[in-house]
């Protein structure tokens, strides 16, 4: 099986953007694989698994790592910095059954639920301090995401406020005066001709959410663009970013598994609050997706299908 730890330091960061040559299996070519049509991805993944299940070196009588296989995390490193440039330490990459379980599991993460801060305990508090604690979590939602996500925010218990988008995605003004908490967003090819400049306004985006300690953006990367390097986790450098994605968004609807790059302050609340669950997702499909990954299936087939999009989750 395929590793991508020659493209890592012991730190676990990222120290080169990994190059796939695939030869037939075999064959003892080393031709690369020609790049596969989209209707055609189903081969190779079950390739992966045929190669995985014949693999006698594989114990599948184990449950892997509680926040993914460490392999798999890594694959998926190297991929978001292939994919969309994005930036993740292998840590700080969490696996699970899909978007709406992992985001579920977000919501109830201390910080976001309560976005003061402040924890509740027996000792008298300042006015001050009551009036921090009087802030309400409100998700700031673009007017044109999916009823879908509006529902998973509220059946959370979170509030929700729409704001209003135009050609570069979330209007900075309206969120502004939104008095929200929480941006949830997904990636804006900005259009070729504009009178505004698109990295300001992202860059005013994130300036709004490390004005205040409980602010954060969610990102969920639902486009298959491999052309775009404009999201918002790559430009984040103040931990402010929660950066989300799944198979589902990118392959097919069948495969319900996602993974999301969480913040340090974030992934220290999610590991004290979910440290003893096991991950959701069968450890075979995370054998499995490691190599389709490793093997470049993945970025094959996106090429294959430039400029397609799937829905919300």
């Amino acid at each position: 099986m395929n590793s991508v730890d020659q493209f890592f330091n012991q730190s676990g960061s990222l120290t080169s953007v990994p190059t796939f040559i695939d030869g037939e299996e075999g064959s003892g070519s080393s031709r690369p694989v020609i790049v596969p049509n989209a209707e055609y991805f189903e081969k190779f993944l079950a390739r992966c698994y045929n190669s995985v299940l014949n693999d006698e070196t594989v114990d599948l009588n184990q449950r892997g790592d509680r926040f993914g296989d460490p392999a798999f995390r890594k694959a998926l490193s190297a991929f978001m910095f292939r994919f969309h440039k994005v930036e993740a330490p292998v840590d700080n990459i969490v696996v699970g059954p899909g978007m709406g379980a992992l985001m579920f599991r977000l919501m109830q993460l201390h910080t976001l639920r309560h976005p003061s801060g402040e924890k509740k305990s027996g000792s008298l508090l300042t006015y001050a301090e009551q009036v921090r604690r009087s802030i309400s979590p409100v998700v700031a939602i673009p007017e044109d995401v999916s009823t879908t996500t509006e529902r998973l925010f509220k059946n959370a218990g979170f509030g929700v406020k729409k704001v209003a988008v135009d050609d570069l995605g979330v209007s900075l003004d309206s969120l502004l005066t939104s008095g929200t908490t929480i941006l949830f967003v997904t990636p804006v090819e900005p259009p070729e001709f504009t009178l505004d400049d698109p990295a300001e306004r992202r860059q005013g985006i994130l300036d709004w959410a490390s004005e205040a300690d409980y602010r954060y953006i969610i990102e969920n990367d639902d486009t298959m663009n491999i052309s775009i390097d404009t999201t918002f986790k790559n430009a984040d450098t103040q931990g402010k970013v929660i950066y989300m994605n799944s198979f589902s968004n990118l392959l097919c609807k069948g495969l319900s598994i996602a993974w999301m790059v969480l913040p340090d302050k974030l992934l220290a609340e999610y590991k004290e609050a979910f440290g003893e669950y096991d991950c959701q997702v069968p450890y075979l499909d995370q054998l499995v997706l490691t190599m389709f990954l490793d093997k470049g299936y993945m970025d094959n087939y996106l090429e294959s299908v430039q400029g397609g999009e799937s829905d919300d989750f």
